[in-house]
């Protein structure tokens, strides 16, 4: 097991020069202070809350809430982060995730998901999440900040069997975090590769997404219909791009989430929020979406 190689904070207020400022991310250290129910928040965190909201500190703040109350109360998502269990085991054969080498011309991070599994009694919609956000985590502190994030998912080999094990409590929990509380420029969220049953799984999701997401949502019948918002060479040798295969792309960010895997379990012990401290009214999965 490795310590994470956490993205070196001097190098961030360097990267972004005259948009990041210390004094800023003073102020929202200072904020997280005052609310005795969050738990230590680390420079990097700060500076990727504050650059994730475009440098807008209420913003920040916000995103600071959602993300820990809702790491700490949603167990579909972050209920048990084990990487040894058989659960997440299988998840990591069922999903393929890797993270393009080259990022895009305007300085995106591409990410690109396949399920590769067909067999749908595998396949654990809240696993297969579980696992990818622990990649994402990785990815995150290693990282730092990036100019900006796009999501590509292949649907290409789910079939008609997966759809009843699309849990829609699970799915409206994904769209929250990723609208609300995962610290990231999302820039494009594209299906490609779209099954013929898509139409029932919008009429799932589409209640969940903010309209701005819904303006960076893209449907694909066919690969190349993609190529104008990530240019081919850059994908994947499966998919014509001069990248690596999907398949080794996958085994390097896997290995690389595995071998911190004390870390993350330690990581998810600290980090919570202690409702008992809280100053303001008590945060519940009913009042995260607004629904109290």
């Amino acid at each position: 097991m490795k310590s994470i190689q956490f993205a070196n904070v001097e190098d961030q207020y360097r990267k972004y020069a005259g948009e990041l400022r210390a004094s800023e991310v003073q102020k929202l250290r200072e904020w997280a202070s005052s609310q005795p129910h969050l738990p230590p928040i680390t420079e990097l965190e700060l500076i990727l809350f504050l650059h994730s909201n475009y440098y807008d500190l209420e913003a920040a703040q916000r995103t600071i809430e959602c993300y820990y109350t809702f790491r700490t109360n949603c167990k579909n998502l972050f209920g048990n982060r084990n990487l040894e269990t058989n659960a997440i085991q299988t998840a990591m054969d069922v999903l393929d995730l890797c993270v393009l080498p080259e990022p895009t011309p305007e300085g995106y991070k591409v990410l690109l998901a396949k399920i590769v599994n067909p067999d749908a009694s595998k396949f654990s919609l809240s696993s297969v999440l579980t696992f990818a956000l622990m990649c994402v985590d990785i990815l995150l502190w290693e990282e730092g900040c990036v100019n900006g994030s796009i999501l590509i998912i292949d649907m290409d080999g789910i079939h008609m069997g997966h759809l009843p094990k699309l849990g829609i409590f699970t799915l409206k929990d994904l769209l929250y975090f990723i609208q609300e509380g995962l610290p990231i420029r999302l820039k494009g969220l594209h299906l490609v590769n779209v099954v013929p049953f898509i139409d029932r799984i919008m009429t799932m999701i589409k209640p969940f997404m903010k309209k701005e997401l819904l303006q960076i949502f893209h449907l694909h019948t066919k690969m190349q219909t993609i190529f104008p918002h990530i240019p081919q060479h850059l994908l994947p040798a499966d998919y014509g791009g001069t990248a690596r295969s999907r398949k080794v792309l996958r085994d390097n960010l896997y290995n690389q989430t595995t071998e911190c895997a004390d870390f993350l379990a330690k990581y998810d012990t600290l980090k919570r929020v202690d409702e008992s401290k809280r100053i303001a009214k008590q945060r519940t999965m009913g009042n995260l979406f607004g629904l109290l």
